[in-house]
C-alpha cells in the first residue's frame, strides 16, 4: 500500500530534522500496517536508529532497521524500514515520525530540498520509480549479436542495463545518474565501435519519463593475439617466470611476465604489417632453454598463440671449469618446511640455478648441479612458518666462482616477528579510527574492519594536570562500540586506546619527561582506562583491548639521543597513582628513576592493573633526526647511534633507518621482561610490549598541514615507508602495525575537485588498495592535485609539485600493496586520524566511503599468514 503523508523538515546546519505525520492511503482508503513501515528518501549525511523517534496512538514499542548508500557530495540514499518488536500489527497507530540527520558538512544541501524523495509504504517497497526511455541506434554491421551494456551509477550504487536497438522504456528508481558504455566488441575483440551517449549523466524523477540516446562511431577493426604458456611436461619451467615480448612491425610494444597455465590477451592491435611473439632465452640449472618465435600477420584477425613443448629446445649449457656447491645451512630453530634459493649472473641471458626444496634445519647439502664461473647475486625469500616470519640470508653474496674448486654458501635462517597477536585475527587485517560520532558503528562495519582506535582521556593528551573523572574517560564506550560494530558484522573488532602516559608531542621535552606531578596523573588516568578495559572482559571477549602508548615518546627520545639511564622521576608518582586507585602491589626493583625505568614501569602497569589487554609502542619515522630520507637517501649530521652511544654523521635509507630505530626501542627497553612479586607474595613476570606501531604523519597528502610540512607521498615514498616498517620488524624481531595511515585516495582526470582543505585528497588509500582507474600513469590524475605548488624550502626534498614528485620514478598502482605485508612483519593496519581520512564518513565522506567498499571486500579474501 503506497501512503501519502506530511512532510515538515528544519534545515539545521548540522543537524536536520523531518517531523512525517498524517499518513494516508493514496488510494484514499484507510491506513493499515500488518507487518512494517517503509520510508524512503535522501539525506544530506547518516542516520542511526538513535536519530529516529517513532510516536503512536496507543503506544507501541518500535524497531528500525536503516540502510544507507552514499550516492556522492554528502547525500545519501535512505531507507528505513519500522516494525514492532512483537511483530504485532501496527494498524494506523503511527503519529509521527521524527528524523535527525547528522549532517556530512555545513557545505551539503539542504534537506528540504530533497523533500521530493520522501515515500511510504505500508508492507512493501515504496514507489520511487521514474522511466527511462533509452532511444538506440541499429548496432553496427558485424555487432548486431552484441549486447550493448550500459552502466548507470549514482554514488556506491551501480546497475547495469541491458539494451536493444530501437526504443526501450526502463523503470529506474529515482536520483542522478552517471552513464557510461564500453565499446561494443565481437567476443575475439577484433570488430568493435565506440558508443556515443547523449548525456554523461541522466536525472529520474519519480513518476516522470527522462530520455537518453545511443548511438555509435564507424566499426574499427584490429587484430587480437591470446598469448598461452602450456609446459605441462617441463617441469623445470612450471614455476618460473618467463619474460614474454610481443613486437609490432619490429619494435617491443608489450612485455608480459607469465608462467606455465597463464594467458594473456591483446587486443586493440593494428591491422597491418607483421608481429612477433617471443619468450626470451632462460639459462636455469646448465640448460639452455631456446623458444621459438611466434609470427603472424597483423590482418585485423584473431590469432590463438600457445608456447608448448614443441616451441622449445632444450640444450645443455654445462660449462667447464664449473665448481660444486655446498650449502651450509644454520637454522636457528628447524621447522618441517622448505625453502629455495637462487643464483643469477648479470648478464643479457641470465644464467640461473634454482636449489628448490631446502630444508629449514641445520646441515651441510652439495648440489648436484655444478655452477659454472661467473659472478652470482643470491636470491632468497622470506618464509612463514605457523604465523612466524623467517628471514633467510646467505653469504657470501655476490657468490663468486672462479675455479672449479668446490665452493661453500653460507645460508642463515632466523626467526622474526610471530604474527599471530593476541586479539586480532589471524590473517592481515585492518583497523579504522573512530571519533565517537553517531554514524561510526554503521561506517565501521561497512567496511569489516577488525579494530578501531581513538585516544584516550578527554584531551587526548594524557590529563597530565588532574585526576580524571570517569564519565570524561571514553575508554567504556569505545569497547561498547566495538561491540556494537562486532554485533553488525558477526565479525570480532578489536577497540584499541591510544593512550599518552606522557605527551612528548606537545614540545619541551626535558621540562615534560622529567616533571613528577605530570607522571603521577597520567599514571593515575591510564590506570584508570586500564580498570575499565579489563573490567569489561568476558568469555566472548578474552582480549577485551588494545593499547598504543605514548605516540612520539620513543621518536623524542631517539632524535635527543637520551640513554636508558637518563634521569626521569618514575618511582614516586608510580606509586602515589597505584595508592589513589588502591593497587596493592610494590614497584618491583627493575623499575627505576630512569628513561629505562619509566618504559618498564608503563609495560608493568598494564600487565599488572589490565593483563589480558594487548600492548604497543609507538615510533616515528623521524625519530632518526628527520624524515628527508623518505624521498631519497639522504646524510644527517647528528644521528643517535644506539650501538655504541654516540652520535654520528649517516646517510640514511629505509633500511638503516628501521634498524637504528629498532636498535633504540631495544636499547631502551620496551620488549624487556621484568619480574616483580604479586599482591600475595608470588612470583611473576610481566611482559614487554607485544607489537610496534610505526607512524609516517596522520595528515591527508593533499592537505597544507601535510604537504607544507614535507610529507606528500607518491608510490615510491610509500614503498621506503613500508620498507622502513620491513626493518623495524625484522631488527626487532617483533610484529609491526602501521598505524594513522592516511587513507585518502587520488582523483583522476574526471572527477570534480573543490576546496582542498576540506575535500582531503591523498594517495595512502590508492596504494594499499590499488587504484587501477590511475595505474601508473601520471596523466591519470587530476591536475589541480598535480599542480600544489609545494614550499620552496621542500622543493630540493620534494621537487616544486607533486608533478615533479610524481615524475621522479616508475610506479604502478594497479593492484594493492598489501598484500606482502605478512612478510614484511606486519600483522595489521590501522588507517585514518581525528582528522585524517580513514573509514568514518564523519571524516571525508569522499575518500571514506572508497575505502570502506574496499576494505568490505577484501576481507572476502583477506591475506593469510602463510608463506
Amino acid at each position: 500500500m503506497q501512503l501519502d503523508f506530511t512532510l515538515n523538515i528544519n534545515n539545521d546546519t548540522w543537524y536536520p530534522t523531518a517531523d512525517i505525520s498524517g499518513f494516508k492511503a493514496k488510494t484514499g482508503g484507510r491506513v493499515d500496517i500488518k507487518e512494517k513501515l517503509i520510508l524512503t528518501f535522501s539525506a544530506p549525511g547518516k542516520i542511526t536508529e538513535g536519530d529516529i523517534t517513532v510516536s503512536s496512538n496507543p503506544w507501541i514499542d518500535f524497531k528500525t532497521q536503516i540502510e544507507s548508500t552514499e550516492v556522492g557530495k554528502g547525500v545519501f540514499d535512505i531507507i528505513v524500514t519500522i516494525a514492532a518488536k512483537d511483530g504485532q500489527a501496527i494498524g494506523n497507530a503511527i503519529t509521527n515520525i521524527h528524523m535527525g540527520v547528522n549532517a556530512s558538512s555545513d557545505t551539503a544541501p539542504k534537506w528540504a530540498s530533497m523533500s521530493d524523495s520522501f515515500t511510504a509504504a505500508a508492507d512493501g517497497v515504496p514507489d520511487v520509480d521514474g522511466e527511462l526511455v533509452i532511444d538506440c541506434a541499429a548496432l553496427p554491421a558485424g555487432l548486431e549479436s552484441r549486447d550493448l551494456q550500459l552502466e548507470l551509477a549514482r554514488g556506491e550504487k551501480k546497475e547495469l542495463l541491458t539494451i536493444k536497438a530501437g526504443t526501450s522504456a526502463l523503470k529506474v528508481a529515482a536520483g542522478t545518474y552517471r552513464v557510461q558504455a564500453n565499446d561494443l566488441c565481437t567476443l575475439d575483440g577484433t570488430l568493435r565501435a565506440a558508443v556515443k551517449l547523449s548525456a554523461a549523466e541522466v536525472v529520474i524523477n519519480k513518476g516522470q519519463r527522462s530520455h537518453l540516446q545511443v548511438s555509435f562511431a564507424r566499426t574499427v577493426r584490429s587484430t587480437t593475439i591470446d598469448i598461452a604458456v602450456d609446459l605441462p611436461n617441463v617441469p623445470a619451467l612450471i614455476e618460473e617466470d618467463l619474460d614474454v615480448v610481443c613486437l609490432e612491425n619490429g619494435v617491443v610494444k608489450h612485455r608480459y611476465t607469465l608462467r606455465h597455465g597463464q594467458k594473456q590477451r591483446l587486443e586493440n592491435l593494428p591491422v597491418s604489417g607483421k608481429f612477433v611473439v617471443r619468450i626470451n632465452d632462460l639459462k636455469l640449472n646448465n640448460v639452455h632453454y631456446v623458444f621459438s618465435d611466434i609470427t603472424g600477420n597483423l590482418n585485423g584477425q584473431f590469432h590463438d598463440v600457445a608456447f608448448t613443448g614443441a616451441k622449445l629446445q632444450q640444450r645443455d649449457d654445462t660449462q667447464s671449469g664449473s665448481a660444486k656447491l655446498v650449502i651450509n645451512i644454520k637454522a636457528e630453530k628447524a621447522v618441517p618446511t622448505t625453502f629455495d634459493l637462487r643464483l643469477t649472473d648479470g648478464k643479457d641471458t641470465a644464467r640461473q640455478y634454482r636449489f628448490a626444496s631446502l630444508p629449514v634445519r641445520s646441515g651441510s647439502r652439495e648440489q648436484s648441479v655444478l655452477v659454472a664461473r661467473g659472478s652470482y647475486q643470491v636470491g632468497s625469500c622470506s618464509f612463514i612458518y605457523n604465523g612466524v616470519v623467517h628471514y633467510v640470508d646467505a653469504t657470501p653474496c655476490p657468490l663468486t666462482v672462479d675455479s672449479s674448486k668446490p665452493l661453500q654458501l653460507d645460508v642463515t635462517i632466523t626467526e622474526g616477528a610471530n604474527l599471530h597477536v593476541k586479539g586480532f585475527p589471524e590473517f592481515l587485517s585492518f583497523g579504522g579510527c573512530a571519533d565517537m560520532s553517531p554514524s561510526n558503528v554503521d561506517d565501521l562495519a561497512e567496511a569489516r574492519v577488525s579494530s578501531l582506535f581513538k585516544y584516550s582521556g578527554d584531551d587526548g593528551m594524557g590529563d597530565a594536570s588532574d585526576y580524571l573523572d570517569p564519565a570524561k574517560e571514553p575508554t567504556s564506550k569505545i569497547i561498547q562500540m566495538a561491540r556494537d560494530v562486532s554485533a553488525k558484522t558477526s565479525e570480532p573488532v578489536l577497540p584499541v586506546m591510544v593512550s599518552y602516559t606522557c605527551n612528548l608531542s606537545l614540545g619541551d621535552v626535558e621540562r615534560i619527561i622529567k616533571d613528577p606531578v605530570r607522571h603521577h596523573y597520567s599514571f593515575a588516568n591510564f590506570i584508570q582506562s586500564l580498570k575499565m578495559a579489563q573490567a569489561m572482559r568476558d568469555d566472548a571477549h578474552p582480549v577485551p583491548a588494545g593499547y598504543i602508548v605514548n605516540p612520539d615518546y620513543l621518536g623524542e627520545c631517539q632524535k635527543y639521543g637520551f640513554a636508558p639511564e637518563h634521569a626521569i622521576p618514575v618511582r614516586q608518582p608510580l606509586s602515589e597513582a597505584l595508592a589513589h586507585h588502591g593497587v596493592n602491589v610494590t614497584i618491583p626493583a627493575a623499575i627505576t628513576d630512569t628513561l629505562k625505568g619509566y618504559i618498564k614501569a608503563v609495560n608493568w602497569l598494564v600487565r599488572v592493573v589490565a593483563p589480558d589487554v594487548v600492548l604497543g609502542w609507538q615510533v616515528n619515522l623521524w625519530g632518526v633526526g628527520g624524515s628527508q630520507w623518505i624521498y631519497s637517501d639522504f646524510t644527517y649530521d647528528d644521528v643517535f647511534d644506539p650501538a655504541d652511544g654516540k652520535h654520528k654523521k649517516m646517510t640514511l635509507d629505509p633500511t638503516l633507518a628501521g634498524k637504528l630505530t629498532a636498535e633504540y626501542a631495544l636499547l631502551v627497553g620496551v620488549f624487556d621482561e621484568i619480574p616483580y612479586t604479586r599482591a600475595d607474595g608470588s612470583s611473576a613476570v610481566a611482559k614487554g610490549a607485544d607489537f610496534m606501531a610505526a607512524d609516517r604523519y596522520e595528515a591527508d597528502d593533499f592537505t597544507a598541514r601535510a604537504y607544507k610540512n614535507g610529507y606528500c607521498y607518491t608510490p615510491y615514498e610509500w614503498d621506503r615507508t613500508f620498507d622502513f616498517c620491513a626493518a623495524l620488524s625484522r631488527y626487532l624481531r617483533q610484529p609491526v602495525l602501521p598505524w594513522q595511515v592516511p587513507a585518502s585516495r587520488l582523483a583522476t582526470k574526471d572527477e570534480q575537485v573543490g576546496e582542498l582543505e576540506e575535500q582531503f585528497w591523498g594517495t595512502g588509500g590508492s596504494y594499499l588498495m590499488g587504484h587501477p582507474e590511475i595505474g601508473h600513469s601520471v596523466e591519470a590524475i587530476n591536475d589541480r592535485l598535480l599542480n600544489i605548488e609545494f614550499l620552496d624550502v621542500h622543493a630540493k626534498m620534494m621537487g616544486h609539485t607533486p608533478r615533479e614528485l610524481f615524475n621522479r620514478h616508475a610506479w604502478d598502482m594497479s593492484e594493492p600493496k598489501y598484500r606482502d605485508f605478512p612478510l614484511r612483519g606486519i600483522f595489521h593496519v590501522q588507517v585514518g586520524g581525528g582528522a585524517t581520512t580513514g573509514v568514518v564518513s564523519a571524516v571525508n565522506r569522499n575518500s571514506s566511503s572508497w575505502m570502506r567498499s574496499r576494505l568490505k571486500a577484501y576481507r572476502d579474501n583477506p591475506v593469510k599468514f602463510k608463506g
